[in-house]
């Protein structure tokens, strides 16, 4: 009974050894479903489409094209490769999360090339960590331990012979083994494949039709390949443009030279109108606010108003209400783009980082040709978002960064706004008597909007301690510090003289409407919602406080060098530009780079599959829900607009398009 009893147990320990002995095999199943499972978590954090069996199944054969080479390693190679895999992806879920937190997008190849730049955004990061993330990284501890495990039970049997694991195993046995861990791990590769493969091209030929020719958006992308196939996409299509490519075919060329050529239609038809050089000469100054968005203006907190200066100025000014930040994963950097070189993002990266070598003909290259002096302003290191570069290419004849200010006043990332602006107004003085264009980006109202308490004099009421309510008590230091700036120009003798513009970069990350709905003390439209993300605020003050007065226009940044050209008298003839002058009668969609769009009757909002049908489309100015059927030809013009500026911006297309436009119309 005994002998019986010990032959038993000697059986389960080999049973036992051989189960963890060969975890590696079942643990990359293991590691599969386990990544399946925080896969599903994380498309709930998204919501940017359901979960479907397409997106499942794509997911496991990521995972499986993950692993399938494991099983041609020894018994302990498997087990750390797993482990070490299981950390790379979780981080990777992990990254994509707090990116999409802020930015509503996820990491691309380009971003990466940008990531020497988010140890600046340490604390924006940690304020983005919730809690529940820890879920990603919650599997590591077992595989860390069965990886010690396997290490520890290889080394005991080395030094303990077990009945039945040492017997040598004969050479036919171990060709046979090599050719079948062979066979099996490129059995498992071509299932990869097919389980990607396979959904995709189901969708490719349905719904998501054309989705992978265009360059729109990363969402429907996403919901089709899953996260890990959207980053393998993602490598691909980076690679294609920039090392396998051959770049756009001369139709491609010829269209995006007859729609810049149908947009110069639209565009000079303000050459005839009474604002047409009505401030030739004349100097301009634009500030460009970072995080500020239209939502606070005229708006009050227990009686005290959030912007009081800036209300003030919109009442001398001409101020657009329906002006919209156009910007994506470029956010302050796209904003620069837009305004200055009226062309839109790319969805990847931002064009500052990616393509600063190529020739935009930005606003500063026109005025340089018509005597200004042109200058850019930030308090902050030049080589963030590739500013030097990209200033450089687009000729301004000085950047002023961190270094030319006298630091002051430490605040939040850098120097406070007041002092910037301050500064900034002396050294426009310093250069004398030139006309000049100067661009100023502020900083101050950068998330986590964690400014001095000492430095703000502003009680947020309800919102206090929120993150909302620390970026209301930014703001209305950003206001105060507009107060100044125009109090220097007065005293400067500037103010009169100088065209003064002010507006928004980009949304303030705060998406959760559930804060905006108890702001306003109503419940918002899904359009509101929308829109509230969207809208910045912009206004013109002109010398004198002329033409002021409120404009319904719908206009966006990329509007913004065309109006300041209408204003200054100086043609878009031979500027390739894709915005319409805000102050002109003419009017044109303003486009999202997600594929939305509104004009001054119409607002759509794309579904996150791509498909242009099972958007919303609304009337407006009321924002009522209407035929989708009415926004369908907005939402085809908006893909073709984003299609073409993307040609010139990754082709460096605008002295191609120049020349097709010199040779169709040569000078007499």
């Amino acid at each position: 009974m005994m002998s019986t009893l010990q032959t038993a147990a000697r059986r389960g320990v080999r049973l036992s050894w051989e189960g963890i002995r060969l975890w590696p095999y079942w643990g990359a199943m293991l590691l599969i479903a386990s990544m399946a499972y925080k896969l599903n978590w994380l498309d709930r954090q998204f919501d940017v489409g359901a979960m479907n069996h397409w997106k499942r199944t794509v997911n496991v054969g990521a995972m499986v094209i993950a692993t399938f080479w494991t099983v041609w390693l020894g018994r302990r190679a498997r087990a750390i490769a797993l482990t070490v895999l299981d950390l790379l992806l979780s981080f990777i879920m992990f990254a994509d999360l707090i990116y999409f937190r802020t930015f509503k997008d996820f990491i691309s190849v380009p971003v990466l090339f940008q990531a020497g730049q988010v140890g600046e955004l340490g604390d924006s990061i940690k304020d983005l960590i919730k809690p529940g993330d820890w879920i990603l990284f919650a599997d590591l501890p077992v595989a860390i331990l069965l990886t010690a495990l396997v290490f520890w039970l290889v080394r005991r049997s080395r030094r303990q012979q077990v009945p039945g694991m040492s017997l040598p195993k004969p050479p036919i046995y171990a060709r046979k083994a090599l050719w079948a861990r062979l066979a099996l791990g490129l059995v498992l590769l071509f299932a990869g494949i097919y389980m990607i493969a396979n959904p995709v091209n189901e969708q490719k030929n349905g719904w998501a039709r054309g989705l992978f020719t265009g360059n729109w958006w990363n969402i429907p992308i996403y919901n089709v390949t899953g996260l890990f196939g959207f980053h393998g996409y993602d490598a691909y299509r980076y690679a294609k443009e920039h090392w396998v490519g051959n770049g756009p075919s001369g139709a491609e060329i010829e269209e995006a030279a007859g729609w810049f050529k149908d947009r110069e239609a639209l565009q000079k038809s303000g050459e005839t109108e009474p604002m047409f050089g009505a401030y030739k000469g004349k100097n301009v100054l634009v500030i460009q606010a970072e995080a500020f968005q239209s939502f606070v203006i005229g708006q009050s907190v227990n009686g005290a108003e959030i912007t009081p200066n800036l209300n003030k100025l919109l009442g001398q000014s001409l101020y657009f209400p329906n002006f919209y930040h156009m910007t994506a994963q470029g956010r302050t950097s796209d904003a620069d783009f837009l305004t200055s070189c009226s062309l839109h993002p790319m969805t990847s990266g931002s064009v500052f980082s990616r393509f600063a070598d190529h020739e935009f003909g930005c606003i500063p290259q026109i005025l340089n040709e018509e005597g200004y002096d042109t200058t850019v302003h930030h308090a902050y290191d030049g080589s963030f978002w590739n500013r030097t570069n990209m200033y450089r290419g687009m000729e301004y004849q000085e950047f002023y960064t961190i270094n030319e200010y006298e630091n002051d006043e430490p605040l939040g990332w850098s120097l406070g706004d007041k002092s910037f602006l301050r500064q900034t107004i002396d050294q426009l003085k310093e250069r004398g008597n030139k006309p000049f264009y100067s661009l100023a980006i502020t900083i101050s109202g950068h998330h986590p909007f964690n400014l001095s308490s000492s430095a703000v004099d502003f009680d947020s009421g309800e919102f206090k301690g929120t993150t909302f309510g620390d970026y209301l008590e930014d703001i209305h230091y950003v206001d105060e510090a507009i107060g100044e700036l125009v109090g220097k120009m007065k005293e400067e003798g500037l103010w009169d003289n100088t065209i003064l513009m002010f507006y928004g970069d980009h949304d303030n990350s705060l998406y959760d409407m559930d804060v905006y709905e108890k702001f306003y003390g109503r419940k918002l439209s899904d359009q509101e919602k929308d829109a509230i993300v969207r809208k910045v605020p912009f206004f013109i003050h002109f010398p004198n406080d002329e033409n002021a007065g409120v404009n319904e226009k719908a206009v966006g940044q990329i509007d913004t060098t065309p109006t300041i050209l209408q204003l200054l008298g100086i043609s878009t003839e031979g500027h390739p530009l894709m915005g319409v002058s805000m102050v002109s009668a003419a009017e044109s969609s303003i486009v999202f780079r997600n594929g939305g769009f509104t004009t001054g009757s119409l607002y759509y909002i794309p579904s996150g599959d791509g498909v242009t049908e099972n958007g919303s489309c609304y009337a407006m100015p009321d924002g009522t829900k209407t035929d989708i059927a009415l926004c369908k030809p907005g939402a085809e013009a908006a893909k073709t607009e984003l299609h073409v500026s993307d040609l010139v911006v990754e082709h460096d297309l605008i002295p191609k398009i120049r020349e097709i436009e010199q040779a169709e119309d040569p000078e007499p």
